[in-house]
């Protein structure tokens, strides 16, 4: 099996024990609870990375980043995903890499991938600010929605950063 088969088993396997762990642990209430007009959701799990410091050099010890992704359901049938900055001992805009999220709505089956980009550095900022991302909004249709997120596809682009896990969200879109 291709590493890349193997990523993606391990996304689908994340969305579905992420979905039964949800519903098993009584959150099936909130679920099927009517859903505010306007609501934002971060992913119940982050999206983990190493980051190796930049690009064309190499630390001895690279860092364990995290990114939150966040669902904002605004419109009927659409979301709004968007990212915070990384966490990391010491975050830097070296840090900020776009985030893929691969989202399935359980009610109707609909699928579809989007990336978050990262805004490009603003120097002109304080330097804890110099990472933000753009959010980018997809039309998913009413219903539950299961979404995973990584850093796969950047960090090969980049080359400077290893993917750890996935992040996994679940939330209802109106």
């Amino acid at each position: 099996m291709h590493c890349l088969e193997v990523h993606r088993s391990l996304v689908a396997g994340s969305v579905v024990s992420a979905a039964i762990l949800a519903l098993s642990l009584g959150s099936a209430a909130a679920i099927a609870a009517p859903v505010p007009a306007v609501s934002t959701t971060e992913f119940q799990v982050p999206v983990t990375f190493l980051s190796a410091c930049g690009v064309g050099f190499r630390c001895y010890l690279p860092t364990l980043a995290a990114v939150t992704p966040s669902a904002r359901t605004d419109a009927p049938g659409a979301v709004s995903f968007a990212a915070a900055p990384p966490t990391t001992i010491s975050i830097t805009w070296l840090d900020c890499i776009d985030v893929t999220v691969h989202w399935r709505n359980l009610t109707t089956g609909v699928t579809g991938t989007t990336e978050i980009r990262r805004v490009p550095p603003d120097y002109s900022r304080a330097p804890g600010e110099w990472c933000r991302y753009n959010p980018t909004t997809v039309v998913t249709g009413s219903g539950t929605v299961a979404a995973t997120a990584d850093v796969a596809a950047a960090a090969s682009r980049t080359g400077d950063h290893r993917p750890i896990s996935s992040g996994v969200g679940l939330f209802q879109v109106r």
